[in-house]
């Protein structure tokens, strides 16, 4: 009974943002875990069913359609966060100086101490150059990538905040919101004609620009002081799930077949952000529900999962240098949960004895 008068509780995207991007970490695993290259695996939807293995076909689910579509869902929650609630230019500031804690000192932290420790190993060539590119330009953390590209946006992007600024000064609020969406048309527009910006990955600045726009639109929100029926927002993201997964088959199927690289590279990103929507929504409905009691250490679950990889590849060719097809599957499988128990004794290990560390480790997370 309790429960049934708690229904008309306010539910938005913020409530399922922790477990939504515990879910695109361990999507991020798989896609290191796999024992196939990347043209391998792409190759899977090409070939005729029963060319390619069930290995073959499980590791191309996981790690290259579900995968995939990771980071640009991290992108998405990024931006949408960002400019959630964005009134004004000091509020821009103010969250500027957030993201330096979150983003660009653990950025530099963990940086730093990959490539020292790839000194150390004599992995790495002692140079002011490949120092310069391991600090400021993971060199030896690959994954950090997504962090570069996401400081980037945060702050060489200044014209994101600025243009919204001008948008509401010259129109009304919501006109100007209204009008912010040019910046995630424009950057399709610059993936479809191949147009490079510098250092910039085009089709990550237009997964960060539209979770800022569906942001400003209030999309997710109820609105201050209302209340959503549990069963209505049930619903309406059950017709949504349909509305999106039809358009993100029909985009990845031009992928496959299509031969205009515009198009394929127009519709590879649009599959990408119809999916990570597709998996929101699912988790939107109670799936995945259980991740929400380890979002706390996802930074560092997806700071440490690469270095934790390297070591259970080398223990698979170690003990097992001839082993098949059943014990690869088994290895694949099981290289999420083995990351994320390895996380979680090191955290909490890390959290009870040097503290301090684990603050920066996390990026001054909870």
């Amino acid at each position: 009974m309790i429960c049934k008068e708690k229904r008309g509780l306010e539910t938005s995207l913020l409530s399922i943002f922790p477990q939504y991007s515990f879910l695109l970490s361990l999507l991020v695993v798989f896609v290191h875990s796999t024992h196939f290259s990347v043209e391998e695996l792409q190759s899977v939807a090409r070939l005729p069913f029963f060319e390619s293995s069930f290995l073959e076909k499980w590791e191309f689910f996981f790690s290259e359609f579900l995968g995939q579509v990771a980071v640009p869902g991290f992108f998405f929650v990024s931006g949408y966060l960002f400019f959630r609630n964005l009134q004004s230019l000091s509020q821009w500031r103010e969250k500027l100086g957030k993201r330096f804690f979150s983003y660009v000192l653990p950025y530099l932290f963990w940086n730093t101490g990959m490539t020292i420790l790839y000194l150390l190993f004599q992995k790495a060539d002692f140079s002011i150059h490949g120092i310069f590119e391991g600090i400021f330009l993971y060199r030896y953390q690959p994954v950090f990538w997504y962090f570069f590209q996401l400081i980037l946006l945060t702050y060489a992007c200044p014209f994101f905040a600025l243009g919204l600024s001008l948008f509401r000064k010259c129109f009304s609020s919501k006109l100007g919101n209204l009008l912010f969406g040019v910046f995630p048309l424009f950057f399709l527009g610059l993936v479809y004609f191949r147009l490079d910006i510098p250092y910039l990955n085009e089709d990550a600045a237009f997964y960060y620009s539209f979770g800022a726009y569906l942001a400003l639109l209030g999309f997710g929100f109820s609105g201050e002081g209302k209340s959503v029926s549990y069963e209505n927002t049930k619903e309406k993201s059950a017709f949504f799930l349909f509305l999106l997964l039809l358009p993100a088959l029909l985009c990845y199927g031009y992928t496959i077949l299509g031969k205009t690289i515009g198009l394929l590279l127009l519709t590879t990103v649009l599959y990408r952000i119809s999916t990570a929507l597709f998996l929101l929504l699912l988790c939107q409905r109670g799936f995945f529900a259980f991740g929400k009691k380890y979002a706390d250490h996802n930074f560092y679950l997806y700071a440490v999962h690469y270095l934790f990889l390297r070591l259970w590849f080398m223990l698979q060719k170690h003990f097992f240098p001839e082993a098949g097809e059943a014990l690869l599957f088994c290895f694949y499988s099981l290289s999420p949960i083995y990351c994320l128990l390895l996380s979680q004794a090191t955290a909490y290990l890390l959290q009870k004895y040097a503290n301090p560390l684990w603050r920066f480790l996390n990026g001054g997370r909870a």
